[in-house]
């Protein structure tokens, strides 16, 4: 009898959440009402400009099997219905069961391979969860779909404009599933025993080619020489995935030749051509022991769009000597002349 309640209960609370909101549908109350609108605005923009619809939903009873359950959602909140094509993803949660499922729509099967979608879940929204940050976890996972799906246009495997699927299910099953222990503590900063090969260089160029290889090494120690006094506190605090340092080694890599160096008065800045709005600046300060990264700086001037494109978030602070021949329109987005 007893076993039949909870399938009965389990039952309703897959139904209930079915019938939920048709971007978040966070029964647990994980997430709170500022990140929900972030998040839905996230959701819209990629439906709009992507053609992906992304929803998502936390369950407040665990259903066991979660693929199936993953499955079932899927179908029966029409996930992908507003698309050309089978082109949904469903991020499904499960606090109690410790688990996440990411289900990935029939026509995104190609861009999205299940060792892509396991990598994300553990490489970067599983740091997030265990730290308790589950709407950042979720906006940082989405940043990593929206970049694999950018690379997919530019290399024409994509084409959201063009209609697609008229199959007679949404999902086949495709997706990964992860163990997450959701609010578990921070994940720690290991410590170097020798940190003397990522201190502070003689050039801007030399300190950058070093935090290239911060990043290439996975090193998540905040207490960097290469690092500013006000960017080791930000780090100390500040949580840092595998997935966003293989991210952003991969677009350094690829930029770094194009890099312009432009110093004045102790700072310097590490410019891309403004074509490539990937390409995020680097800024630097001056020290006794040589150029430091000012992450703690860049961290508030610099912000990224849904399609992870930089821009400032304010014109008025001692690194736009570097941009005097650039112009930024209304929403800080750069363009070439002044």
């Amino acid at each position: 009898m007893k076993r039949i309640l909870c399938c009965i209960l389990l039952s309703l609370s897959l139904l209930q959440a079915a019938c939920g909101d048709r971007y978040i549908d966070d029964r647990a109350g994980l997430m709170g009402s500022d990140e929900q609108t972030r998040l839905r605005t996230f959701q819209d923009k990629l439906l709009q400009e992507l053609d992906i619809e992304l929803q998502v939903v936390v369950l407040d009873t665990s259903p066991g099997d979660l693929d199936d359950a993953a499955v079932t959602l899927f179908e029966k909140r029409g996930i992908g219905e507003r698309t050309k094509g089978a082109r949904g993803v469903l991020l499904l949660i499960d606090p109690a069961g410790r688990q996440v499922r990411m289900e990935i729509g029939y026509d995104l099967e190609g861009i999205f391979p299940d060792a892509f979608v396991g990598y994300i879940e553990q490489r970067q929204m599983a740091p997030f969860f265990e730290a308790g940050r589950i709407g950042a976890g979720i906006e940082a996972t989405v940043e990593l779909v929206v970049g694999k799906v950018l690379g997919a246009i530019d290399e024409g495997s994509y084409a959201p404009a063009e209609e697609a699927g008229g199959l007679a299910h949404l999902s086949g099953g495709a997706g990964a599933r992860s163990t997450v222990a959701i609010d578990s503590g921070i994940p720690a900063k290991p410590r170097l025993d020798d940190a003397s090969g990522f201190a502070a260089q003689a050039s801007p160029e030399q300190s950058l080619a070093v935090y290239l290889e911060v990043l290439r090494a996975r090193v998540k120690d905040p207490e960097l020489g290469l690092y500013s006094a006000d960017t080791r506190a930000f780090f100390r605090k500040w949580l840092v995935t595998d997935a966003q340092q293989d991210n952003e080694r991969r677009t350094l890599e690829a930029h770094i030749g194009q890099g312009q160096v432009l110093r004045h008065d102790g700072r310097a800045v590490v410019r891309f051509p403004v074509t490539e709005r990937g390409a995020a600046p680097y800024f630097l300060i001056r020290g006794e022991e040589g150029w430091m990264l000012d992450f703690a700086s860049m961290s508030i001037l610099v912000g990224f769009n849904h399609r992870n494109q930089w821009h400032m978030r304010s014109l008025d602070h001692p690194f736009m000597f570097a941009f005097e021949d650039w112009r930024f329109d209304q929403h800080g987005f750069p363009h070439a002349g002044n």
